[in-house]
This record gives C-alpha cells, structure tokens and sequence, in this order.
C-alpha cells in the first residue's frame, strides 16, 4: 500500500511538471554513437533503431518512471500507472491505469492494450527486457490490470514496470507472433511521434493527443553520428543539444568553451569492480583463491589515481567496501563500511589514514601476515608513520620482493580490451600500484571488446582478473544479484549459499519493511566486503553532455531528479521537465 499511497501523491503534481507552451525549439539528442539506421521502431527487436538509438519511451511509453539514482519512494514517479501495489505476497502487481489517454493515432488508450503487452511477454523471443515469469496472463477488471508472476517481485519493477514499452494491443499480439517484426510507423501514447526518417537523421514532432499536455520541446532530432570525437564536433559547432556518450576531454572540448550554456553531468550509475577469476585453476593466477590476498589488493589500490587519470575526472572514486553505488544508495549502507576503502592510495600517507579510520600500507601488510603470507624480504614497514613498501617493484624479476606462502608469490595480470582506453590505462595503474607493495600484477591485452567478452562468458582458462562495469539500478538487488546469482556470479566462479541465502530472502521482502529490508541487504555488502569476489574501484558513469542554450531544467548535480541520460527508459520524463530558456 505505501507504492499505492506515493504513486498517487506523486501524480498529483504530474500536471504541473508537465503542461508547457507551445513555440519551442528543436531540440537535437544523440543517445550514442555507431549505429546503422534502418527503419524499424519495434521496441522489442533488440536490432531496431529505436532499440539501437535508446528512443523506444518517446513513443511506447513506460508505466512508471523510476529514477535509478534515487531507490526511495521519492524516486517513484506515476506515468501510464497512476499506482501500483502488491498482493498474493507479493506475486501480484495490481496496476491502476491512467484515464483519458490516446495513442497519436487519436484512438483510446485502455487497460487492455496493458494487458495485451504484457500477455506478448510470455513468448520468451518477444520478451526483451527479461520479465520474469508469469504464472497466467494478465486479468483485466475495470480500470485495474493485474499481472500475475511465479514469484514475489518486489525487487523487479524496474524490468517489470519501466523496462516494459505499452504497445497498442493489436500490435502487441502482432509482435507476439513476430517478435521481430519491422515497424516502420511507431503507435504510442508518448510526447513524441515520428516525423520523418531518413538514414542520417530521425525527426520526431509532438503528439498532438499526449496526456502530459503539450512538449516544450517543438520537435525532437535524433542524428546518425558515427563516433565519439564527431557527437564532440557536433557538440562544438551547435549541431547537437544532448549526448549520451564519452566525449573526449569534454571539459576542455565543450564545457569550457561556454560554462554559461555547456553542461556535463555524470551521475553515478553502477559500481565498476575488478573481477577475480575463482573458477577452477584461477586462469593460472596464484593467490587470489584466498579472500585475505582479494582485499589486499583491494587496499592496496589507489582509487584517486584510477578516477582522475584513468578516467578524466569523469567517475568518482569508490569509497566503500559494500559495492553499493554511492550517494545513491545510502540508505542501505551498513554503517561500518561507510568511507572504509582509502580512494587516495596508501602510502606515504598511511599516518593520515590511520587517524581518520582509513584502510592505509599496514591494512596491506596486516591481512596478508594474519593470513599466512611472508613479507618480501626486501620490505620495510614503519608503524609510526603506518607504511609498507616492499623494497622493490615485484615483477618477476625478483622473488624477494614479494609476498610468499609455500613458495608461491601472488601473481596475476588484469586483462582487458586495448580499445578501451579508460580501463587499459586503469589496469596499467593498478599494474604500478600493486607491485610495489609485493604483489606481480601484469597487464594482458584484449584485442577488442568481442574477444573480450567471449573469453570472460566462456573461457574461464583465459583471463584471471578484469574490471567490469556493474548492472547498475536503483535498489542494490539488482547488481547484487548479477554478482552473487547471475551473470557474473557464472563468469567468476563465485558461489556462496549465505548470499544465495540473503538474496532469496531480499527479493521476498516488502521494500516498505525496512526493518526487515536494510539488515537482509547488509549481510549482502557484509560478503563482498569479507569475501571479495569483486574489488569496487569507481563508480560508472551516466554519460551526459548537454547544452542549455535552448532549455533549461535539466538533471544536474544540484537537481539530480533523474538518471541524464538521453535514453530510455526516462526520455519523456526528461523532455517533459525541460523549459524553453528565456
């Protein structure tokens, strides 16, 4: 009942947020870069421009927004859903539609075409987004659409609510036979519909029957850009309003150019870590089986370093232990990992971090002696100033400056991809970082990001550590499943029954019940921290450059209402907050 209660307080205000004036600017919006137009706005077909492009919610619209920064009931906003609540322990999602809606093409929106959308979502090539199952199809009584599922899914509605396009139900039932049929005139109820198509530059004008009132926006321009450094030019020249990827050295390339009108945002969105390969043999890795060695090295890294060089500035250092994303889900932070990973490296200045409860050399030292493991014999610690440094760089040209145990050194590379220059250059860091406090870790290139991937997803024998971004999300759950259940739990290696344990009862547990909730998730920041299957460095980033010389309102740092992105699924809320500026 508390989603209820906040998602009908929330539309309460939804009007005034959204009616606007007419009159106002094209605006240009380049969700990423590299993509081949073709025209096909089927929002299913992983394939399609709209897919490509991240335009899908400009037309197909999402019932609910979530914002992904802020997982609180605050960040909860109604959209085709005007409230939501939970019954049958949490297996049912009963949904109360939002009246007086068409679709562009003027015919009348309704709780069937809900229904019909989500019935199409049983055919598993239809269902995109990985809805979880659902125990029978939707029930339709009134203005009510019920959704039935297998399980409880209180931690699912961002993939069950947002993630889910509303499409007319004559088409869902088309796209149910044909999930990936060619759409070539999109029907939606969003702001936007299509204008004009061509394969340089998509032109989308106001839906003339939209709910929300009229867009500020007098039409939308989404333009085939085909790389970074051109959206950068494009950026420069006026030629684009809103980018949705990493402009090189975008401060002193377009920021600074005109601070009055030239804006990058980068909010925090999931919590990038280095992988550790537990999987049987390690990848002929030596040492990292042992969760002692695993935090070590994660003491042991200077994460100030890997967020201002490795990545300009533009992801913020990793300051917790949980792996939660930070500010944004502090609510859910125990409070013993609060700041308790050193984001400024551990030496010289081990003295300052020991006063302030810092990890600093000695945490480095300490775990490794506790845990069995001889200091180089070259190494020189001093307590009074609280660091370690092992005499020499340990690089495989000299034992003696490493850690031993039963005549093994800690040895491991961090492979990833060349053409990735941030984290190539994170690695090298970490690579330069580590050996000097007794540990061989090399660098091992990836060629590209497909051989990358394959080697991760299915040769276990070829890499031993990697960083990779995280699932990201608004409530911890989702990347704390992929870690300890789901994807990357199968690519590392990693099993523990306590975590499987906390998960199941996490995705059990009412999110109004925090009492119950906080504790289940902090036994679940409890095992990385211990454990340390993941390392957290930083904190990925939401691209986001946007100029607002034609609008304002945008989310910002001051005014972080929702992820920045320009793409789905949170383009219409975005779009219907912007104002003309004076």
């Amino acid at each position: 009942m508390l989603a209820l209660v906040t998602l009908v307080a929330a539309g309460c205000s939804q009007g005034s947020n959204t009616a606007s004036t007419s009159g106002g600017k094209v605006l240009i919006a380049e969700p990423t870069t590299g993509v081949t137009f073709s025209q096909d706005f089927n929002p299913y077909d992983s394939n399609s421009v709209a897919s490509s492009m991240g335009t899908r919610s400009i037309v197909n619209e999402p019932l609910v927004e979530f914002d992904e920064l802020d997982p609180t009931a605050a960040g909860t906003h109604p959209w085709l859903a005007t409230a939501f609540q939970f019954a049958n322990g949490g297996k049912d999602i009963q949904l109360t539609i939002r009246q007086n809606v068409k679709f562009n093409d003027g015919s009348s929106f309704g709780p069937a075409d809900v229904a019909a959308t989500y019935k199409m979502l049983q055919n598993p090539k239809a269902d995109a987004f990985g809805v979880p199952d659902q125990a029978s199809d939707p029930t339709v009584s009134g203005n009510t659409v019920t959704l039935h599922f297998k399980s409880a899914q209180y931690t699912n509605l961002f993939i069950i609510l947002a993630k889910t396009y509303v499409l007319k139900a004559s088409v869902a039932a088309q796209v149910a036979a044909n999930p990936t049929m060619t759409i070539a005139k999109p029907v939606g109820t969003g702001p936007f519909m299509l204008a004009s198509y061509s394969s340089s530059l998509i032109k989308w004008k106001p839906n003339p029957n939209y709910w929300g009132g009229t867009p500020p926006e007098s039409e939308i321009d989404t333009p085939s850009i085909a790389t970074n450094a051109a959206a950068s030019d494009a950026l420069i020249s006026g030629q684009l309003d809103w980018a949705g990827n990493d402009i090189p050295n975008v401060y002193a390339n377009y920021v600074n150019l005109n601070p009055l009108t030239n804006h990058a945002w980068f909010a925090s969105g999931s919590t990038v870590t280095l992988y550790f390969n537990l999987n049987s043999g390690n990848g002929g890795a030596t040492g990292i089986d042992e969760a002692a060695v695993r935090k070590a090295v994660s003491y042991g890294v200077d994460r100030n370093a890997l967020a201002l060089l490795g990545e300009s500035g533009y992801e913020l250092p990793a300051k917790s232990s949980s792996a939660l994303i930070l500010p944004n889900q502090k609510a859910f932070l125990a409070t013993e990992l609060n700041n308790d990973l050193s984001i400024s490296g551990n030496v010289p200045d081990g003295a300052t971090a020991k006063a302030q409860n810092l990890p600093s050399g000695d945490d480095v030292y300490d775990i490794l002696k506790n845990a069995g493991w001889s200091p180089p014999a070259s190494s020189h610690y001093d307590s009074s100033t609280s660091t370690f440094k092992s005499g020499g760089n340990c690089d495989g040209s000299n034992n003696a400056n490493c850690w031993t145990k039963g005549g093994k050194i800690i040895k491991f590379s961090i492979y990833d991809p060349v053409p990735f220059s941030d984290y190539w250059e994170n690695a090298a860091l970490m690579s330069q970082e580590l050996q000097p406090l007794g540990m061989d870790v090399t660098t091992k290139p990836a060629q590209g990001y497909s051989d990358w991937n394959t080697t991760l997803s299915s040769n276990p024998a070829g890499w031993q550590t990697m960083i990779h971004w995280g699932n990201g999300g608004s409530i911890p759950y989702t990347q704390f499943y992929d870690w300890f259940q789901g994807t990357a739990a199968g690519q590392v290696g990693y099993k523990n029954a306590d975590a499987a344990a906390a998960l199941d009862a996490y995705a059990s547990t009412d999110p109004s019940d925090t009492a119950s909730l906080y504790p289940t998730v902090q036994k679940l920041e409890k095992i990385m921290a211990t454990d340390v299957p993941y390392a957290p460095l930083l904190y990925g980033a939401d691209w986001n450059v946007y100029s607002s010389a034609k609008y304002t309102g945008w989310p910002n740092q001051s005014h972080p209402y929702m992820n920045p992105s320009p793409s789905d699924p949170q383009m219409p809320y975005i779009l219907m907050q912007l104002k003309p500026a004076s």
